[in-house]
């Protein structure tokens, strides 16, 4: 998770971690000193907050070409892709289905 306020990124984190095994969640609180850290994760997806600056997704898509990342919509209600552009309404379950309901790492 990058970028994402306190109360939120509890709930991101008891949503997966609850739901998906053998799942790590990590939190960033900005990509001006922890890049090296994103890139040494290696996660599969990222979890970008809504008060994130607009180029930090972009930035993340570099650093991990790999990894899924989503956005957090500014009303919190939706997790838009950052490559295809679709939402899903912010949910757990959404949340699971976007770590592919298995074991892996997330930020």
């Amino acid at each position: 998770m990058v970028v994402v306020p306190p109360l939120l990124a509890g709930l991101i984190r008891h949503g997966v971690g609850s739901r998906v095994a053998d799942v790590t969640v990590t939190e960033l609180a900005d990509l001006d000193h922890t890049a090296a850290r994103l890139r040494d994760t290696g996660a599969d997806l990222v979890i970008v907050g809504p008060a994130a600056p607009a180029t930090d997704a972009a930035l993340i898509r570099r650093i991990l070409p790999h990894a899924r990342v989503l956005t957090v919509s500014a009303d919190l209600a939706r997790l838009v892709d950052l490559d295809t552009g679709e939402g899903v309404a912010f949910t757990p379950d959404a949340l699971v289905d976007a770590c592919g309901g298995r074991s892996g790492s997330a930020i």
